[in-house]
C-alpha cells in the first residue's frame, strides 16, 4: 500500500490547542504503523493503528480494536494561536483522533 513520506514522524496538536484540556499526538511510522494518543486530565489514551495513502491527499488509519477512518489530509506551514511564525503542520478534515491540525515534532530522519 501506498504510504507519503511527508506524513511520517510525529505530530502534536498541542501548539493548535491553545485553551484546551485535551491535545492528540500521532505517529506515522514509515513501515505502515503508527500510534495515536490522546491526553487530558484524566489520563492518555494509546490506539495503535496501521496506515496507508489510497490516493494523493487522503489517508486511511486502520485502528486496532475499532473502524477505519478515511480522512483527507494537507502539509503546509500554518500559524498557531497568539503567534505570526508559521510552523510545519497537517490540516485534517474530518478530525484525525479529535484534532484538525498538527505541528510536526520530528520526521523520521530525526529520531
Amino acid at each position: 500500500m501506498p504510504l507519503d513520506p511527508a506524513l511520517t514522524g510525529h505530530w502534536d496538536s498541542s501548539p493548535f490547542d491553545h485553551g484546551v484540556m485535551e491535545a492528540s499526538e500521532l505517529e506515522f511510522l514509515d513501515d505502515g504503523h503508527g500510534t495515536g494518543t490522546v491526553a487530558n486530565a484524566l489520563g492518555d489514551d494509546v490506539t495503535r493503528f496501521s496506515w496507508h495513502c489510497p490516493e494523493p491527499g487522503v489517508l486511511e488509519v486502520h485502528h486496532e480494536y475499532g473502524p477505519t477512518e478515511r480522512v483527507h489530509y494537507a502539509i503546509a506551514p500554518a500559524a498557531p494561536p497568539y503567534t505570526t511564525d508559521p510552523i510545519a503542520a497537517a490540516t485534517f478534515e474530518p478530525p484525525l483522533l479529535f484534532a484538525r491540525v498538527y505541528a510536526r515534532v520530528s520526521a523520521v530522519s530525526d529520531r
